[in-house]
């Protein structure tokens, strides 16, 4: 028994030390389960995330792998599907630069292939159109016009079939876009949103309020946004990373003749000026199926913009917990369910 005891102590130990080497991200890790060439781990908060071995250095591999064998997740009914490049579409290549040199880190997709003006207050539909472009999947000007010409170009965002129709886009298409959210465990934002670029993954994001230093001067008030949840919508394809500074820049692609384009600094973008939301997998890269995400409860938190027609809702799901603006919470359930 004395041996028993001893040897549960030096393992507590042994693990223990191991998470101190392992990144912030993974040392919240309790359970993990090893499918392949994936890990599937579960966080202290409950929360669960697949993870690519290969995208793991070598310290977390070793503490995910030593976590599946000490206190190895069980098996769940769902199943992971790696679907090849070559049975899908063409895959696109959105990387255009990719380096490192001393501390500087430079990754940078490639531009939409067309840079669109948006009418009103439509960023949130040009964005995604920008977002689309840059991924591979090419949205024409019939099908924007046939969701914004039916709503008010003052608040588009408060009619439930702007909404819908920026829905009714993604779903057009043969090859379904592929989209990652934001993870709830997720401790850096930022951090995510340049792993996510070096994966050649564009960037959804949002300017919650005006953000008039950042920007040149007239522009702000050339185009406004009425701010709060919805903010205005940009996308992201590129950032600069000093490793030595711990600064850097991200290149937002915006829907704003006057400025299509420009870098934003990390100080500006930091305290929440800047919020990421989700990446874009470019068409026909090689994705993994994981179980569909099914919206268990909603919760009325509050009504925003001045009509109060647009509400936000907290969702909890099987995948975990989030916040959604949408008009309803039939809408909410159709966002969610059907988002892949």
């Amino acid at each position: 028994m004395l041996c028993k005891a001893l040897f549960a102590i030096l393992a507590g130990i042994c693990i223990a030390g191991t998470a101190m080497a392992v990144s912030l991200k993974y040392q919240s890790a309790v359970k993990a389960r090893i499918n392949g060439d994936y890990a599937v781990v579960q966080f202290a908060d409950g929360s669960k995330s697949l993870v690519p071995l290969s995208s793991l250095d070598s310290s977390d591999r070793a503490w995910i792998v030593r976590l599946s064998s000490q206190n190895p997740m069980a098996a769940g009914k769902a199943k992971v599907v790696v679907v090849k490049a070559e049975d899908l579409v063409k895959a696109k290549k959105t990387i255009e630069v990719s380096k490192t040199e001393g501390p500087l880190e430079t990754v940078q997709l490639c531009p939409p292939n067309v840079f669109r003006n948006q009418i009103g207050g439509t960023c949130m539909m040009y964005a995604r159109v920008h977002w689309l472009d840059i991924a591979g999947y090419y949205v024409d000007d019939g099908s924007i016009y046939r969701v914004i010409n039916v709503v008010s170009p003052d608040n588009p965002w408060s009619d439930p079939r702007y909404l819908q129709g920026m829905e009714n886009i993604f779903l057009s298409f043969k090859s379904r876009p592929v989209l990652h959210r934001l993870p709830a465990q997720a401790e850096d934002p930022f951090e995510w949103a340049r792993e996510e670029l070096r994966k050649g993954h564009p960037i959804l994001a949002a300017f919650p309020r005006e953000i008039w230093q950042a920007l040149p001067p007239g522009f702000v008030a050339a185009h406004p946004w009425n701010g709060g949840p919805v903010g205005h919508q940009i996308v992201i394809n590129g950032f600069t990373w000093n490793s030595r500074t711990r600064k850097g820049t991200f290149h937002i692609i915006n829907s704003w003749q006057e400025l299509p384009q420009f870098d934003l600094t990390t100080d500006a973008a930091g305290g929440g000026a800047l919020v990421i939301e989700q990446s874009l997998s470019p068409i026909g890269e090689a994705k993994v199926q994981v179980a569909k995400e099914v919206v268990q409860h909603v919760t009325f938190l509050k009504s925003v913009g001045d009509t109060g027609e647009t509400k936000l809702y907290e969702v909890q799901t099987n995948l975990g917990t989030r916040r959604i603006v949408a008009p309803n919470e039939a809408a909410v359930r159709e966002m969610v369910e059907n988002e892949q």
